[in-house]
């Protein structure tokens, strides 16, 4: 069963970033998936650096435009991006060192960052980019 569900509600109304967000929700429903079944660690590590990675790719393809169109916003919006990069790092470290148990912490984490930062956060700039010609 998915974590999460995309719905019209995250859209951003930016086409790009609104495939980016439907790539993020799937590779969370993919991790949270492998950790229900049990996966190895060696598995979960992968996808939390493919999810990490793929993160990174989408908040400077973000923060380009922001910084385009010069969006008020960006200095709070990439402290956003930067705390969620840091955070996902320490959850590596973790299952690196082999602490399995952290699964349950991670799932939630990335539920309720994405979920929240899309609604949130990336909704603000949504009819600032519009205006600006970006959607």
């Amino acid at each position: 069963m998915a974590l999460v569900q995309w719905d019209p509600s995250y859209s951003v109304n930016v086409s790009l970033y609104d495939e980016h967000h439907k790539k993020l929700f799937a590779m969370i429903n993919t991790l949270h998936e492998s950790m229900s079944q049990g996966k190895s660690k060696e598995k979960i590590q992968q996808i939390v650096k493919q999810l990490a990675d793929y993160a990174k790719y989408h908040f400077s393809a973000e923060e380009v435009e922001l910084e385009k169109t010069k969006y008020p916003g960006l200095a709070a919006h990439r402290a956003e991006h930067q705390a969620f990069v840091k955070k996902v790092g320490q959850f590596q470290q973790e299952l690196a060192i082999g602490n399995v148990n952290i699964s349950v912490s991670i799932s939630m984490f990335l539920n309720d960052w994405l979920t929240n930062h899309i609604r949130q956060t990336d909704q603000k700039y949504s009819s600032y980019l519009n205006q600006h010609g970006v959607s």
